[in-house]
């Protein structure tokens, strides 16, 4: 089947109707547990129906994961959903589809607009791959530089094309865009020199004779053409290791120079003499040419260098419309009318929400949920489990070296410049969140722009989140934030984390929390190949991958490994890695190639619905080693379980072993005035701790069931054992 024709059968509204009580479907998930005892089967329905979602950040993240979530849309309800870097775009729209699963259009679904819901999830990637002519290009056009960088973005162009998918050659466009990225006086320059590297062998004739070399002796033209061959075996053979077939285009001016040696001139020693000046020649010639081509271009590039943050440290703003010239054209820079990509992203995810254009989606809409008046309300901040839909999103402070989690809490006061996000993220979002000035304080980069308030987290648009976590470091610029009038840039979440399988985990989880990541193979990847591993197996699941021979490779595997060891090492656990859908990537398909064409990405998102599918069979579907009445999410909890009653028999004997340092002194301990925020009642400072009776009894509780039900471990827990750690907020 086209891929045209089988994404437009997933854009059914129909298809994503759970055939639930719709009513008790929309409740929080602490509002369904209230409901529990009072109605088990509707809350075990609602359960069954209930998953949480986080996505891994990559390139491809967003034509991979649309169809994905839809599949699992059709038999799931989204309760939590969080992403980071570009998987912060999946988890936006996965919300904001969740949250108009049920509502219409709020605006005419044309142009690039889509349906409310998960039907308009399929349809962004329809959008993505129905274009044809130079519309095919509609992804990588999304991206589109700042225009005071658009040389610099030529290159970064230049290197993604390809005569198979784009039909230009790679060598052409990044000669055009190295040749034409400096200043005119300087692309003269690069001609002289270019013309004089090209002709300087053969001119050599001109300027030594050829019968110069007349009368040499064999003793001394043999070694001296051994050395220069030897030399200039050396040079190529490095040369073409990197850029492989490119490197025969260096031989032209060697060869035009060895035309220039006329045989019926020079004798035979002369004449080997004669081929090894040529050979010297011809690599000074080229080292020097390339030694100046870099004094160019460094001189060029290091304003840019030097005052990088003038161009808020990246190529691409976000919500900057850019129309490309001629020579950005040539260089692969598509002309597609596109929108750029947060404000193609913000309005993306206002048409999936169901609502229009005039106030973007807020956190604060998604935790009432769709059944509620959209409103401002600052003060409201319920926690996590009375939101009708709650997403996070990761981002990384890199002023402070630390990530954060999005929305920020309540607690924490932000500012922000209304300039300094111009170009950042549509400017309609920017006037939705400057209602509050903070009063004499202007921005350090604009002294006449006053800073304001960043919106409490209820008021925070979904699209400044999702914008803060994707900037790609030194590609798509950062986000600043002030706090005190000191800014803070926030860049790209999967610095700190890439995969946040941890969001939304707990001792004992009520449904699965379902991962989708990526991971690039350097082998031809079948259709529909997914790989989902079995949660109970013994040992944990290591991902392997291949070092590479080159330099930047064992760079690269460093670099991933302190980015992603944290989130590698959970995934890979028992309980853990049996609800994580892996989906391959062939070298072709993605990576840091944006130039894709509707064939692959078709391809890709339909590899990501397999992807959805797997899961979604595996949780819901009664497998032959299971008992009737019992599906693998049973076998998750139970598994989940065994993992937790080990802990709690690890605190039991350590409460048990401790009790003399911890059960009475400690318990009835003088509070300090220094800990006065920790208590809301208004009898504090209290004399001793207020609720020692308590803490004590609970202290018994442990100690008793290390002498009685955990006294034994318990046969048939997975050799793999978790950590149980305390750590901060993110």
């Amino acid at each position: 089947m086209d891929p045209i024709d089988e994404v437009a059968g997933y854009e059914q509204p129909d298809r994503y109707h759970i055939a639930a009580d719709t009513d008790l479907m929309r409740l929080s998930p602490a509002a369904a547990d209230n409901r529990a005892k009072q109605d088990p089967e509707g809350y075990l329905e609602y359960v069954q129906r209930s998953c949480d979602l986080t996505m891994r950040g990559g390139t491809t993240s967003g034509v991979i994961y649309p169809l994905a979530v839809c599949a699992l849309a059709e038999h799931y309800m989204f309760r939590n959903v969080g992403g980071a870097s570009a998987g912060a775009i999946g988890a936006a729209t996965t919300a904001a589809a969740e949250y108009g699963r049920y509502r219409k259009p709020a605006n005419p679904v044309t142009g690039d607009a889509v349906q409310p819901g998960f039907a308009g999830m399929a349809g962004l990637i329809k959008w993505l791959i129905s274009g044809t002519g130079d519309d095919r290009w509609r992804l990588p056009r999304l991206f589109q530089p700042n225009a005071a960088l658009h040389k610099a973005y030529r290159l970064v162009t230049a290197l993604m094309q390809s005569p198979a998918t784009t039909g230009r050659r790679r060598f052409n466009a990044v000669f055009t865009a190295l040749l034409f990225a400096v200043k005119p006086l300087g692309t003269i320059a690069l001609l002289v020199l270019f013309a004089l590297w090209l002709v300087g062998p053969y001119s050599l004739r001109w300027l030594i004779a050829p019968s110069t070399w007349n009368g040499s002796l064999w003793a001394v033209a043999v070694p001296l053409a051994a050395v220069a061959l030897a030399v200039a075996a050396w040079s190529y053979k490095v040369t073409a290791a990197r850029f492989g077939k490119i490197t025969l285009f260096f031989l032209i001016p060697l060869v035009l120079g060895l035309t220039g040696i006329p045989l019926y001139e020079v004798d035979a020693a002369g004449w080997v003499v004669a081929i090894a000046v040529q050979i010297v020649f011809w690599l000074v010639l080229t080292f020097a040419v390339a030694g100046a081509f870099a004094v160019i271009y460094s001189v060029a590039s290091w304003p840019l260098l030097a005052r990088y943050k003038e161009h808020r440290f990246g190529l691409i703003p976000g919500a900057s419309e850019f129309k490309p010239n001629f020579l950005d054209r040539v260089c692969g820079i598509p002309s597609a009318p596109v929108p750029p990509l947060a404000t193609w992203l913000a309005d993306r995810i206002d048409d999936l929400a169901g609502i229009d254009h005039e106030r973007a989606l807020t956190f604060g809409d998604l935790w009432r949920g769709p059944d509620k008046p959209r409103e401002s309300d600052p003060e409201y901040c319920p926690p996590p489990g009375d939101r009708v839909i709650n997403l996070a999103l990761m981002t990384t402070d890199l002023s402070a070296s630390r990530p954060h989690q999005l929305p920020f809490p309540a607690a924490e006061r932000w500012q922000f410049c209304p300039e300094c996000l111009r170009g950042l993220i549509p400017d309609r979002v920017i006037t939705q969140m400057s209602t509050s000035t903070v009063d004499g304080v202007t921005c350090p980069d604009h002294e006449n722009v006053g800073l304001r308030w960043l919106p409490q987290p209820c008021d925070m648009p979904v699209i400044l989140a999702a914008r803060m976590s994707l900037p790609l470091p030194g590609l798509i610029c950062p986000v600043v934030l002030y706090r005190d009038r000191t800014p803070h840039w926030f860049s790209d979440g999967g610095i700190t984390s890439n995969f946040p399988i941890h969001f939304f985990d707990s001792l004992l989880p009520r449904w699965p929390t379902f991962g989708l990541n990526l991971e690039s193979v350097e082998r031809k990847v079948e259709d529909g190949e997914v790989d989902l591993p079995e949660q109970d197996a013994s040992s944990p699941r290591e991902p392997y991958t291949e070092m590479g021979d080159t330099a930047l490779a064992f760079v690269g595997r460093i670099l991933n490994t302190f980015l992603d060891w944290r989130d590698t090492t959970q995934s890979a656990l028992p309980g853990f890695r049996g609800r994580i859908a892996t989906i391959p990537q062939a070298p072709d398909e993605g990576g840091t190639n944006l130039f894709m064409t509707p064939e692959v990405i078709g391809r890709l998102a339909l590899r990501g619905r397999a992807a959805g599918e797997a899961l979604r069979r595996r949780f819901t579907e009664q497998h032959g080693d299971e008992q009737d009445g019992y599906t693998r999410t049973d076998r998750y909890r139970w598994i989940r379980l065994r993992l937790a009653l080990r802990e709690l028999r690890e605190i039991s004997f350590q409460a048990d072993a401790r009790a003399a340092l911890y059960k009475d002194r400690t318990a009835h301990y003088p509070i300090p005035a220094a800990m006065r925020d920790w208590f809301a009642g208004p009898t504090f400072p209290p004399v001793v701790e207020p609720y020692a009776d308590d803490i004590v009894c609970s202290y018994d509780h442990f100690i008793e069931m290390a002498n009685t039900c955990l006294v034994k471990q318990f046969d048939g827990t997975a050799p793999v054992n978790p950590v149980l750690r305390l750590l901060p907020d993110e």
